[in-house]
């Protein structure tokens, strides 16, 4: 199994966790928008690693900056949302927030496949200046 599959798989499996964790970590009730948001950004994750795999461009890099961009959210969700002082909300949002933002980045580091894309479009703009 090459990387980019394996990252693709482990943050799936962290949108699969994000869907899942409310029920399994007993969120309150009265925390809904931490439920909320942990169901909707597990969904979002899942989906764009799909649209991705199957739809689209492999090279192009808007897989990993949107990956990166929902890992950032839930690092600061608890506090935008107000469910900080909840410390399993909290928790679960920031360190799944970490593990995606840091396997997108990653990517987006060492991905040959992207930096040719990049590459590719910075010569394609060059030529048309």
């Amino acid at each position: 199994m090459d990387m980019k599959r394996l990252r693709d798989l482990v943050i799936t499996l962290a949108g699969l966790w994000l869907m899942m964790s409310p029920r399994l970590l007993h969120f309150g009730t009265s925390h809904l928008d931490a439920v909320w948001n942990t169901w909707l950004v597990g969904a979002a994750i899942i989906l764009v690693i799909a649209v991705s795999r199957y739809l689209v461009d492999a090279r192009s890099p808007w897989e990993d900056l949107a990956s990166a961009a929902f890992g950032l959210w839930l690092m600061i969700a608890p506090w935008a949302l107000g469910f900080a002082p909840f410390v399993a909300e909290r928790s679960n949002s920031v360190l799944t927030g970490i593990v995606v933002t840091a396997l997108s980045l990653w990517a987006m580091v060492v991905d040959a496949d992207l930096r040719k894309w990049v590459e590719d479009r910075r010569h394609q703009h060059q030529l048309l200046r």
